[in-house]
């Protein structure tokens, strides 16, 4: 156990079984499993995004402090440069920026933060009557890819996007640099054609490959290219106007963007994003998606199936949903808190407990990412330290997020 400004945090090791037991609702929470569900408060955003508020008595010095400890020019330095926005109230309550970062607003690679904004595009395509999440592969293939099966036809939008739909969890060649010009749909049959690696639904093994045909089932749904899709269902109706997955030499979309990771972005377009959530999909006085469709989002789609341990990044998590974890739950298994970091170290969270919602941004290479998650990790129970005890699970006699 490691103590951050009072706080708790468990090992990133955590057991498995925490993630497939869930919250034993009969006891809520347990002290232990709120002091670890603290790992990832976050921030909030409102309808615009005003300078910083200097009304909240916050002291975010050592929030400040610990950045600094792995963003700089030094050789040993994580990060040469970064940036973070915490939100509420309608007001910023904190924003800085650090190193390289202090004087620019990048737009970088955002890797898995990519899947939130994915996912909200299908979910647009959902509340819209143009795919439902229950469609599946053979509603729109049928049986024009390789090695064509029942069982692979059968797989749903909705598991491939939760990570169940029983394929590979290795990278497809298909996403590798060389084939950014590859059509999507030939990019989708040939990850079609391998064969399942667990029977749909079954196992929960994070990945890239289903996410890649889920966005070709989305082109064949609406005609429309996945740049199109993006600016329709997304950076328009948001305001993400340094958002897009890739440009070629030309400044052309590719034709074979990577769904699942192949976003870049800034941190104020990213807080667009995570403000309409935490607005029950509201953003600018218009309601870009449903309140019912934002929660739907929210709900373990895995429906309980157990994950595979080398391909679960974040075990201690209450399952996953439409492109985005469910870092924490209240007493009825309502998401309180849900993210989607990216391996690159930008880390989008919200908490409507708290009312907050906030944004990491950086980017950095690193083999396995782990080292940046630790310290992701302890950023956002600095935060929560900063913003106060959370509210108390009724009955329980444990607090925590």
């Amino acid at each position: 156990m490691t103590a951050v400004s009072g706080m708790v945090f468990k090992p990133l090791t955590a057991s498995p079984l925490l993630r497939q037991t869930r919250c034993p609702w009969n006891n809520c929470f347990s002290t232990e499993i709120f002091a670890m569900r603290r790992l990832l408060p976050v921030l909030a955003l409102l309808t615009v995004l005003p300078g910083l508020s200097q009304a909240q008595p916050y002291d975010f010095r050592p929030v400040s402090q610990h950045i600094n400890t792995f963003v700089g020019a030094d050789a040993e330095d994580l990060l040469e440069g970064a940036s973070m926005i915490v939100i509420q109230n309608g007001q910023a309550i904190y924003k800085k920026s650090f190193g390289s970062y202090e004087r620019i607003a990048p737009q970088v690679p955002i890797a898995s933060a990519s899947k939130w904004l994915s996912a909200l595009v299908l979910q647009r395509l959902v509340e819209a009557g143009k795919m439902r999440w229950t469609d599946t592969i053979s509603d729109y293939y049928g049986t024009d890819y390789p090695n064509a099966t029942p069982m692979k036809g059968r797989i749903t939008l909705g598991q491939m996007f939760s990570h169940t739909a029983g394929m590979s969890v290795e990278v497809p060649t298909c996403l590798t640099p060389l084939y950014k010009d590859m059509a999507l749909d030939d990019c989708a049959k040939t990850i079609l054609s391998k064969q399942l690696s667990w029977q749909p639904g079954t196992q929960f093994a994070y990945g890239e490959g289903s996410m890649q045909v889920a966005g070709a089932m989305a082109q064949r749904a609406t005609g429309m290219t996945w740049a199109q899709l993006v600016a329709a269902e997304l950076t328009g109706p948001l305001a993400l106007g340094r958002t897009d997955f890739g440009l070629n030499k030309n400044g052309t979309p590719f034709a074979n963007p990577i769904i699942a990771g192949g976003a870049r972005s800034t941190m104020m377009d990213y807080a667009n994003v995570v403000q309409m959530v935490l607005q029950k999909g509201m953003f600018r006085g218009k309601q870009y998606l449903s309140p019912e469709s934002i929660a739907e989002m929210q709900l373990d789609q895995t429906l309980g199936a157990p994950a595979i341990p080398d391909a679960d990044p974040y075990p201690e998590a209450f399952g996953y949903g439409y492109g985005e974890w469910r870092n924490a739950v209240d007493c009825n298994g309502v998401a309180i808190e849900i993210s989607s970091t990216g391996i690159f170290g930008t880390s989008p969270w919200v908490n409507y407990q708290h009312g907050i919602a906030a944004v990491f941004f950086a980017y950095r290479q690193l083999p396995g990412g782990s080292v940046m998650r630790d310290n992701i990790t302890q950023l956002w129970g600095l935060v929560a330290d900063a913003i106060g005890a959370p509210p108390t699970c009724p009955g329980s006699g444990a607090t925590g997020n």
